[in-house]
């Protein structure tokens, strides 16, 4: 099985129960955005997309996926994508804006995030988590090293 190909499996199989807030299968989140780095060229991008989650949102640790043979690049990159709560959002946001593959890969996620046909129904508090949203997908859109 290629890297890609186990990255894939290991996502679906962590999120197997999981919805997304429209009742979505979560899996999906993870496969769209690693679509959208098929267009880079870099199955290492697409590896790190569909698994972008999967350590903050799962029992997965980093170790693990080591241990799974994923390269270095691969477990710094999701380091740099995987929000530690402690830390405020917006600085976490411009740690991994540095990287120009993590802020690809965030921008994708934020993007599709904010998609609001993926919401059933927009709370008080989706509107402020799409703020914060908005306000990281500009800060990284526009970035400038």
């Amino acid at each position: 099985m290629s890297d890609l190909g186990k990255a894939i499996s290991i996502t679906a199989s962590a999120f197997r129960d999981v919805t997304d807030k429209g009742g979505n299968p979560y899996i999906l989140h993870c496969l769209h955005v690693m679509n959208k780095m098929k267009y880079e060229d870099d199955e290492e991008l697409m590896i790190v997309a569909v698994l972008h989650d999967l350590v903050e949102d799962t029992e997965w640790t980093f170790h693990a996926l080591t241990n799974h043979g994923f390269s270095k690049r691969v477990t710094d990159l999701l380091r740099l994508l995987t929000h530690d709560k402690s830390i405020p959002y917006m600085d976490y946001i411009g740690k991994l804006a540095i990287n120009p593959d993590a802020r690809k890969i965030k921008i994708q996620d934020l993007r599709h995030n904010s998609d609001l046909f993926r919401i059933k129904g927009i709370r008080d508090k989706d509107t402020e988590r799409l703020k914060k949203y908005h306000k990281a997908y500009l800060y990284l859109k526009e970035y400038n090293q």
